[in-house]
């Protein structure tokens, strides 16, 4: 297959829209997802369309695409957590007409186990007027409702099963676009065979902020990337002038030498042709040869002075160009200060999430591995004065869930934090 490369985000008007958006989420009892999104698009400009882009905000793998129309190509470009898609068509879709596009993946990252309740957190950008969410839960799973109430968000949802799975639906109608986060709470245990309820939509306006900033953080990571591809090219080009420049410099040295050096064999020519004519009877001939000469030498300094012209004019031109470049090289600078900034940001908000969904008890155990760099179960039983089997339990689910990992140093076991959750924490 041809593979390309699109720049993340090189043209942020699109000359298409999306009509409606259909995602199907199959929940595998090994916490990975079978993810199908279904789009169909409109060509609303007034030339054919040849590219499309999609943003997936998971980690995916076993990746495929489908259209109503041939693909010659595509690429997924993976940066922390968010997967960019590009797809080129073969054929390019001519103005006004409509194209379906389907993106098959597994997600690996989406869900979460803390004391056998399983948690589903998905973000989903949605661009379309109308679009439809569907996540099927595994056969023996039910939603979690302590106290009777359901731990699924946003609201607006309804709740149904095909007598082996329990099915949560949101159906939306929108007026601009959006980045949709859905969590779900579940657990296997038996449930009935046929439930429907429907949840009033409330505002989640605030909700829909918070995302829209964490992908906004990833967009301008994306934008990032790119500068910095930029600003290489640039320090690149130069040096290229730079050498060119030096080049120019060295022959220019050896013109004006060869200049000096036909000045000096002119001059010992006119001297020469001042004693032919009063040493020699047949000065007139010697005159002549030496006009001759003194013509040709002349002439190549004539054309050494041309070349001496235009090597400046270059010389000019090229420090003019490397003016130019250093002032977009401070430009750049600036723009990678301001998303470094950015992405600073969106890093310690991740670590919050993060931070948010530990309990006490493990906060403290990771406050001692973060200290210590390592540590034995043991030294942690003695510091916190948890119990033995208490500590290892919450050992275990950390372990489980990627946070923390054993390291063998020597004969002994230790722990440390995974490289991952150094980032987040």
């Amino acid at each position: 297959m041809f593979l390309f490369f699109f720049l993340l985000f090189a043209n942020v008007s699109f000359a298409y829209t999306i009509e409606r958006i259909d995602i199907e989420c199959i929940v595998n009892p090994d916490d990975t997802i079978n993810e199908t999104i279904t789009m169909v698009i409109y060509n609303n400009d007034n030339k054919n369309l040849s590219s499309i882009t999609y943003t997936i905000p998971q980690n995916i793998k076993n990746f495929t695409i489908e259209s109503s129309i041939n693909i010659r190509g595509y690429s997924a470009l993976y940066n922390e957590g968010i997967t960019e898609i590009a797809v080129e068509f073969e054929k390019p879709l001519p103005p006004n007409e409509y194209a379906n596009v389907t993106f098959n993946c597994l997600v690996t990252d989406a869900i979460w186990t803390r004391n056998d309740i399983k948690q589903l957190i998905m973000n989903f950008p949605i661009s379309a007027k109308n679009a439809t969410i569907k996540v099927i839960l595994p056969p023996g799973a039910v939603i979690s409702s302590p106290q009777g109430t359901l731990l699924v968000t946003p609201s607006g949802y309804k709740i149904t099963t095909d007598g082996k799975h329990q099915i949560i639906i949101w159906d939306l109608s929108l007026n601009k676009e959006i980045t949709f986060t859905i969590t779900v709470k579940y657990t296997f245990i038996s449930y009935p065979e046929q439930n429907i309820i429907e949840q009033p939509a409330i505002n989640n306006n605030l909700k829909y902020l918070l995302i829209i900033a964490i992908f906004g953080a990833a967009i301008f990571g994306g934008l990032f990337v790119r500068e910095r591809i930029s600003k290489k090219k640039i320090i690149e080009g130069t040096e290229n002038i730079k050498n060119e420049l030096n080049e120019l410099k060295d022959k220019l040295k050896e013109k004006e030498d060869e200049v000096k050096n036909l000045t000096i064999k002119i001059k010992d020519l006119e001297d020469k042709l001042s004693k032919a004519n009063k040493n020699l009877l047949n000065k007139d001939e010697i005159i002549g040869v030496l006009n001759e000469r003194i013509s040709e030498y002349e002439s190549r300094l004539q054309k050494l002075v041309d070349e001496n012209t235009e090597y400046k004019e270059n010389i000019d031109s090229l420090n003019k160009y490397i003016e130019k470049l250093k002032k977009e090289n401070e430009e750049l600078k600036d723009k990678v200060k301001k998303l470094n900034d950015i992405v600073e940001k969106h890093m310690e908000l991740k670590r919050g999430v993060l931070w948010s969904f530990l309990t006490e008890d493990e906060k403290i155990i990771i406050d001692l591995i973060k200290k210590h760099g390592h540590i034995t179960q043991k030294e942690i039983v003695e510091i916190t004065g948890m119990s033995k089997p208490k500590v290892s339990r919450i050992i275990s689910e950390l372990e489980d869930r990627k946070i923390i990992r054993k390291e063998k140093i020597g004969r002994i076991n230790k722990l440390a934090l995974t490289e991952e959750s150094k980032k987040l924490l």
